[in-house]
C-alpha cells in the first residue's frame, strides 16, 4: 500500500477509534543483472571469474539493500540467469518484469574492466512505478579481484541507501523530474 493511501487509512480507522498497527508496508526493490564489458586486453579468458564475481556484486548489493535499509527484495523471475539485464533484455520488457514483481526500485546497471588494475561501472535505480530515475552514478574502482567487487557493491549500497533516504529522492517522480526511466 502506498505511503499515502497508508495514512489515509489510519486517520479513518483512527477517527473510528479503531487500532492502527505502527509499520507501513515496507519498500522492495529487484536487483538485475549487471552487464558486463572486458577492453583489458589480457590474454587469459577470464569469462568465469568475471560472471562469479559479477554474480557476487549483484548478490551482495541485494543483501545490503535489504540488511542496511527497509527494502524487500523481489526476483524478476527472468526465465534465466542471463536474460535479466539491460544488456539483454529491452528497457521496456526489464521495466515490466520489474512491476510484474511488485518492484518498488530497479537497480541496473554495468561493470566495465578496462585494465587489469581498473574497473568503472554505471549504476542506476529506478522508481518503477514513476519510472523514474532516482538515482544515478559512475563508479570506479581498483582490482579485478573478489575483494575489489566486493568493496564496490558495499559502496555503491552505502550510497543508494543514503540516496534514497534523502526526501528529495522519493519526491523525483512526482514533481515533473525529466530523468526519464530505462534507456
Amino acid at each position: 500500500m502506498p505511503a499515502k493511501t497508508w495514512m489515509i487509512a489510519a486517520a479513518g480507522l483512527l477517527a473510528a477509534g479503531l487500532p492502527v498497527a505502527a509499520t507501513a508496508e515496507e519498500p522492495t526493490v529487484a536487483v538485475a543483472n549487471f552487464d558486463y564489458t572486458d577492453t583489458s586486453g589480457e590474454v587469459r579468458d577470464q569469462t568465469a571469474e568475471h560472471e562469479a564475481r559479477l554474480e557476487a556484486f549483484r548478490s551482495r548489493l541485494e543483501t545490503r539493500l535489504a540488511d542496511g535499509g527497509p527494502y524487500v527484495p523481489v526476483a524478476l523471475g527472468c526465465p534465466s540467469e542471463q536474460a535479466c539485464s539491460l544488456g539483454t533484455l529491452r528497457a521496456q520488457l526489464l521495466l515490466r518484469r520489474a512491476r510484474d514483481a511488485g518492484a518498488d526500485y530497479l537497480v541496473f546497471g554495468e561493470v566495465h574492466k578496462m585494465s587489469t588494475l581498473v574497473g568503472f561501472g554505471r549504476i542506476d535505480v529506478l522508481d518503477v512505478e514513476a519510472d523514474r530515475l532516482v538515482f544515478d552514478r559512475v563508479i570506479s574502482f581498483r582490482g579485478d579481484t573478489d575483494e575489489a567487487f566486493d568493496r564496490a557493491a558495499d559502496f555503491v549500497a552505502d550510497d543508494i541507501l543514503r540516496t534514497l533516504a534523502e526526501p528529495s529522492a522519493a519526491k523525483a517522480g512526482a514533481e515533473g523530474d525529466d530523468r526519464r526511466g530505462v534507456r
